[in-house]
């Protein structure tokens, strides 16, 4: 079980593989590790309040987009624009613009969570 700074490391390292996965041209990885990213940074943010999804993977996914819901509702917008690319690319992965929007989503949010629940302490 991960902590704050566990699980922010780890959602930066899948920041920055979706960003070298995005140079390489290989789109379908970029959805994959942009949400992934995402969901790293939801823990991190989470675990401040000792919640840890990740213990229980049958209802993760969902209980992380209910915690932003709750916790950050502006941004429940952007986990679902994630998700949409995610699909997408993951069952094709050749639109380079999808795969740049998801940078530009991912990096807008984790901005925010940064802010929050990073620097906040």
């Amino acid at each position: 079980m991960g902590g704050l700074y566990h699980h922010w490391k780890i959602a930066l390292e899948n920041r920055d593989g979706a960003k070298s996965e995005f140079r390489a041209g290989r789109y379908s990885n970029v959805g994959l590790l942009a949400i992934r990213s995402l969901e790293q940074a939801i823990e991190a943010c989470a675990s401040k309040e000792g919640f840890h999804f990740h213990d229980n993977p049958r209802t993760a996914h969902r209980m992380r987009r209910e915690w932003l819901r709750t916790k950050f509702p502006e941004l429940v917008e952007k986990w679902d624009i994630l998700w949409s690319i995610y699909g997408v690319l993951g069952y094709g992965g050749v639109n380079g613009e999808r795969a740049r929007e998801a940078i530009r989503v991912l990096d807008e949010t984790l901005e925010v969570l940064r802010r929050t629940c990073i620097e906040a302490i």
